[in-house]
């Protein structure tokens, strides 16, 4: 008997959860803004650095900015920073681990932020991919 309860109520929570999805992913809520983001990534070493751009300066704030070794398999996490008021980001990368033609990539993750159905969504971005030429 309790085992029967438990599924029923583990369906009710999976498709309560499949609804307010549905909703989130369709745009019904008709007070939330869309925005795009744009992340760069530059280096002056042993720093990577960069800056989250938007149409709007909520998505350009506060960013968490993950900065990424690209490896064959998995990438490695390098360091992460969140951004400043004007968008700016930096992650220092010790030069006793930098080889020559190691290559670098940030990413900076989707934020949201909905209150009673209204609010922003600013869309996750990925830098291009930046070679260390060293010694």
């Amino acid at each position: 008997m309790a085992g029967s309860r438990y599924l029923i109520a583990s369906w009710g929570v999976a498709v309560a959860a499949l609804l307010v999805g549905a909703v989130l992913a369709t745009g019904a809520l008709a007070g939330v803004s869309h925005h795009n983001s744009k992340l760069t990534i530059s280096r002056a070493l042993p720093l990577y650095h960069g800056k989250v751009r938007s149409q709007a300066a909520q998505c350009e704030r506060g960013r968490r900015v993950v900065l990424y070794e690209k490896r064959a398999g998995s990438d490695r996490k390098v360091g992460s920073d969140r951004t400043s008021r004007s968008g700016k980001w930096k992650i220092r990368v010790p030069l006793a681990e930098l080889e020559p033609l190691d290559r670098f990539y940030a990413k900076a993750r989707r934020k949201l932020n909905i209150v009673s159905g209204d609010g922003y969504e600013c869309r996750a971005d990925r830098s291009r991919t930046r070679t260390f030429v060293g010694d």
